[in-house]
């Protein structure tokens, strides 16, 4: 099909399956792979209705293009996008994180797994083609591309606009920033990140509300993008918790999940 993409990686392959059975085509597994992620990936695809196949190594390696693929691969129809009015058209606290001619498949595939688990209200990617979704921001997102809405703009900068009207402040990631620590992360926020080739376009910047810095050791240039959004949607989401019912159980003991009160500040 015109359009189709693949996926590959038991994790991303089993999530499509279980999650978004309508957008797989058809599901490869490698000749000989009997183990017991084989087993229920095949158990998945044939109780969701899948149609499934086995392929060849070579096969697998020619649509994985050079992404480990251990054995396993979907062909996906084409995501649906989110409208990027959308993700402003939403009640009370989101945060939006804007990726400014971001091309990385890698780097889009892990913010796209911070953004879900951290609740965040979804990513604008802009730049004049839409988003690399499949491949390694498949792998990478590790099942979590269809927890989260993706949107495309061609530009940043007057999505940017767009927010604010919406009643959102724009901050920009920039080196030169005030102090993350120093920050009172506003409750609506469009975070703005730059490829690390470039950063922020002239017309995004010219659109910031403020900058915000993560404070780093001496010697060392910049953190990856992702880590950075990773860092970032952390501080925003303690400082905005998310409500008592979607929060995942605690892991270290403190009945709140560890993300503090609603009335705490970072």
């Amino acid at each position: 099909m015109s359009g189709s993409e693949w996926i590959v990686g038991f994790h991303a392959v089993l999530a499509a399956v279980e999650r978004e059975p309508a957008r797989v085509e058809v599901v490869w597994v490698a000749d000989g792979l009997a183990g017991g992620r084989a087993r229920q990936l095949l158990d998945a695809a044939r109780a969701a209705g899948v149609r499934y196949a086995r392929a060849s190594r070579r096969k697998l390696d020619e649509v994985a293009e050079g992404v480990a693929h251990n054995g396993a691969a979907a062909r996906l129809a084409p995501a649906p996008l989110a409208q990027a009015e959308s993700l402003l058209d939403v009640p009370g606290p989101a945060c939006v994180v804007g990726l400014d001619s971001l091309e990385d498949g890698h780097n889009l595939g892990a913010v796209v797994r911070t953004a879900a688990a951290f609740s965040l209200g979804g990513i604008v990617v802009a730049g004049p083609h839409p988003p690399p979704l499949g491949g390694a921001a498949a792998k990478v997102a590790a099942g979590t591309l269809s927890l989260v809405r993706v949107a495309h703009v061609g530009s940043l900068g007057d999505f940017a606009l767009a927010a604010k009207d919406a009643g959102f402040w724009v901050w920009g990631a920039e080196a030169d920033g005030t102090p993350l620590e120093r920050v009172e992360l506003p409750d609506r926020l469009l975070l703005c990140l730059g490829a690390e080739a470039g950063g922020l376009r002239a017309k995004t910047r010219k659109a910031l509300d403020g900058t915000v810095a993560i404070p780093i050791a001496a010697g060392v240039e910049s953190l990856n993008l992702a880590v950075a959004a990773g860092i970032f949607a952390w501080a925003w989401r303690r400082r905005f918790p998310v409500a008592a019912a979607d929060r995942r159980q605690p892991v270290d003991g403190r009945p709140d999940g560890g993300w503090g009160r609603a009335g705490d500040r970072p």
